[in-house]
């Protein structure tokens, strides 16, 4: 009997440790890609008619892509705090660029902070964030690798990322040489995609989470003379400026192909989502003219604005056997909704979070739709929100106090998605509901504060 019982306990034993296996075998593996200041207009997929996307259009074509999708803000730091936290930007603790005083790169994610990467590894996930990371230094508690990632390669402070000639990177905590400007080696974007490379070959056969926060195209135009992408655009009459502009994103394009194309050979690609999203709208910098390529597409304003343009960005989603080719969706995500997603995925339970998992609109399901999506920046204080087909916007030129004074306009994307037509003299009623939704929708920050600061009490002598 005792016997018995003995070879019971094996099999229920076997029998438990089998199922986790299986279960650790079929967790899927998730790259986030984010392009740096990609515009809703600039993908052949979202209407793109001059800069060649191919490989981006082929994964719309075999995927899915959203026509509403947000990120965090319309500036770096705050969207990618968004992002890897899961909160807008109203609860967030990074709502602006501003730097860390005295000390080097942006303010940093504080030592608590739960990230994505965090809970990757609490499922067993192998965890890399190759690119921009823009949330702290190897210095304070904001450094990646103390945020949950096993590796890290890039850029850590956000200004450097400017340049795609920096001398060198960081390869976890470690400078890595790179060669000298105008060179094939120099060129960081190269670097990126081979690192990003060699990450999922390493890992092709455990699960693992990718964070490739590439930085083209954003601030200087810049890419090697030799660079194929370049050839297609020598003939057109157009400033070199937009030619090299229109090259970087046909390479960043080519790039995500040919990782696409490498899960096929390792043969993962069916357990493996693939996410492509921007950080916010288009930049215009270093000789970039939104105009010239309409970098927007049907959307008002561009980075740093608090209309569609500055917000809305492209996403698309790319999982053979689990997302059903040529799907196209109006549902409102936004990068807070990475969080739940990722947990969902790894079987993990998702921390609090402002997000909704989109992992049902994967598999071709209904799910749970935002009441509203937040934005606001402080560089100067603007803030916006949309609910259901109608936003609300706040551009302003001074500080705005926590009442919501100063002028709102009123649009229903509806009838108006390039938001021409103002109605907030039209509809009272409606503009004073949105006001009081972008009242509710902030949380003081100590550091990003709506109105002048207070100046300090004179000490009694």
């Amino acid at each position: 009997m005792k016997n018995k019982q003995v070879v019971t306990t094996i099999i229920m034993m076997m029998a438990f440790c089998g199922a986790h296996l299986f279960a650790a075998q079929t967790k899927p593996n998730i790259i986030f890609i984010m392009a740096d200041d990609l515009g809703y207009g600039q993908l052949g997929c979202y209407g793109q008619e001059m800069i060649k996307t191919p490989r981006l259009d082929q994964m719309a074509a075999e995927g899915l892509r959203l026509t509403d999708y947000y990120a965090g803000t319309a500036v770096c730091a705050p969207s990618r705090c968004s992002l890897m936290t899961g909160r807008d930007v109203g609860h967030a603790y990074i709502r602006g660029n501003a730097g860390d005083p005295g000390k080097k790169g942006q303010r940093p994610l504080p030592a608590e902070t739960i990230t994505v990467a965090e809970k990757m590894k609490e499922a067993g996930y192998a965890t890399a964030i190759i690119g921009k990371w823009g949330l702290g230094h190897a210095s304070n508690e904001g450094d990646p690798l103390k945020q949950g990632f096993d590796f890290f390669f890039g850029y850590a402070n956000q200004a450097r990322a400017h340049e795609y000639y920096p001398g060198w990177v960081f390869k976890n905590d470690q400078q890595f040489q790179l060669g000298a400007k105008d060179t094939a080696e120099g060129y960081s974007h190269y670097a990126m995609t081979t690192e990003a490379r060699g990450f999922i070959a390493e890992n092709k056969s455990n699960p693992f989470f990718l964070y490739l926060a590439y930085t083209i195209p954003h601030a200087k135009l810049q890419i090697p003379a030799s660079d194929e992408m370049l050839e297609q655009y020598a003939d057109k009459d157009w400033p070199q400026n937009q030619k090299i502009h229109a090259a970087m994103i046909s390479r960043l394009d080519a790039d995500v192909g040919g990782l696409m194309d490498l899960l096929k050979e390792l043969g993962i690609a069916e357990n493996t989502l693939v996410a492509f999203t921007s950080d916010n709208g288009p930049h215009a910098e270093g000789g970039a003219k939104p105009k010239f390529f309409n970098d927007s597409g049907p959307l008002k304003g561009i980075k740093r604005h608090m209309t569609e343009g500055g917000v809305r960005v492209p996403f698309l989603a790319w999982w053979p056997g689990v997302v059903n080719p040529g799907q196209t969706s109006n549902h409102i995500a936004a990068h807070w909704d990475l969080m739940p997603t990722a947990c969902e995925l790894a079987g993990v339970a998702s921390p609090e979070t402002d997000g909704i998992s989109y992992v049902p609109l994967l598999q071709g399901k209904s799910l749970a739709r935002h009441k509203s999506v937040y934005f606001e920046l402080h560089d100067p204080t603007r803030r916006g929100i949309r609910v259901g087909d109608w936003t609300a916007v706040q551009m302003a030129t001074t500080a705005i106090d926590p009442d919501v004074d100063g002028k709102v306009e009123l649009y229903n994307l509806k009838d108006d998605l390039e938001q021409q037509n103002d109605l907030a003299r039209k509809y009272p009623e409606k503009l004073s509901e949105m006001k009081q939704l972008l009242k509710q929708a902030h949380q003081p920050n100590d550091y990003f504060y709506f109105g002048k600061p207070k100046p300090p009490k004179k000490k009694k002598k």
